[in-house]
């Protein structure tokens, strides 16, 4: 069984021509047909090769609906500031991904607004 881990610093960006890169930490292995399914929602699910599965963490509200309509994205792996390597990796729409975020510790990014916002209210 593949397993799972969670990215939860990478960054997403927008190039000149509409392209979309995501931006992680290097990994020790190369990819092997990677794919990032997504539905749309709250994470997605990067299939770097059939036992590396990475949960990428929280996209931001504003990325989702530019992701749900590319076809592919740019993967650009960085060790502190330095590429160490860059590839497509084609998109998987899906309606629903079949797994239960909260068995992995993931909150929707509403309830981690919410969250955030209760703490700071109980600060002051």
């Amino acid at each position: 069984m593949a397993g799972f881990t969670t990215e939860k610093k990478f960054m997403v960006a927008e190039g000149e021509e509409g392209e979309v890169y995501f931006f992680i930490e290097a990994k020790k292995e190369q990819p092997h047909i990677p794919v990032i399914i997504y539905d749309g929602k709250d994470h997605a699910l990067f299939r770097r090769n059939d036992d590396q599965n990475i949960i990428l963490d929280y996209i931001h509200p504003s990325v989702r609906e530019h992701l749900r309509k590319v076809p592919e994205v740019i993967i650009v792996e960085m060790i502190l500031e330095n590429i160490k390597d860059s590839y497509i990796a084609k998109m998987q729409h899906v309606d629903n991904i079949p797994l239960d975020w909260s068995k992995a510790g993931l909150k929707t990014w509403d309830e981690l607004a919410l969250e955030s916002q209760n703490t700071a209210e109980n600060r002051i």
